[in-house]
């Protein structure tokens, strides 16, 4: 049986700049093959290769198995932050409109 995923320093997670990069961390940080991520994923090497470049988008319902087979949340972390910071954008837009309507 595999370890749960282990959550990446946050210091990490805030350097992240893309999905796809955060997928290439989680893949080189554990030494991980493509092979070996593809079998765990059910998916082939090309495309796991396309996703880890950005060619190909990542869809949610591989968020899961990726940490799984990478032993690291970093991908599923930088989304959670990606997310939040969205959400705080669109409080702050709210509020700028609110200011200028008074």
């Amino acid at each position: 049986m595999h370890k749960a995923p282990a959550n990446a320093p946050a210091k990490v997670v805030r350097q992240i700049e893309s999905e796809a990069q955060a997928l290439a961390v989680s893949i080189a940080a554990g030494g991980h093959k493509l092979d070996y991520v593809a079998a765990c994923i059910g998916r082939s090497r090309s495309y796991v290769s396309r996703m880890q470049t950005g060619s190909a988008p990542i869809p949610h319902r591989l968020i899961g198995p990726l940490c799984a087979a990478t032993g690291t949340n970093l991908l599923r972390q930088y989304l959670d932050l990606q997310r939040a910071l969205d959400g705080v954008s669109d409080v702050q837009r709210l509020a700028a409109l609110m200011r200028t309507a008074a």
